[in-house]
């Protein structure tokens, strides 16, 4: 999966190609900035729903992102056309040390089974056969 870098955003030397960090941080094979502003680091997942791209981000002052921001940031590194979650994650399994935010972004065309758009798969009327 290739990332659209044509925006100002910059690639930079990663975790993984410094050999620094443990766990999903030291798998980051990708960093990015974008004017100094925002920050993206991203690592490729093999799941059962195909491949996802991991994408952890932050903003320089470290404050909370709106969700306008967050998905011109989807859009921006990775194409209009993709379609990503964010998690919020049972208590059990939060990570919270860094202020960061997390999506994975799933293949193009990849469609999640459910939303609230009529075009999604959960809200579309089939019609039924007779």
């Amino acid at each position: 999966m290739k990332i659209n870098t044509k925006n100002k955003w910059i690639e930079k030397p990663s975790p993984k190609s410094m050999r620094t960090g443990t766990g999903w941080f030291g798998e980051m094979n990708k960093i990015y900035t974008y004017n100094r502003e925002y920050a993206a680091m991203t690592r490729e997942i093999d799941t059962e729903w195909g491949k996802v791209i991991h994408c952890a981000f932050r903003n320089k002052d470290g404050t909370d992102i709106t969700w306008r921001e967050k998905q011109w940031l989807k859009n921006s590194l990775f194409g209009e056309n993709r379609v990503a979650v964010e998690v919020f994650p049972s208590k059990d399994r939060l990570v919270d040390a860094a202020n960061m935010y997390h999506i994975w972004v799933f293949e193009e065309g990849f469609e999640l089974p459910f939303g609230i758009h009529d075009k999604d798969k959960s809200e579309r009327k089939e019609e039924s056969v007779k």
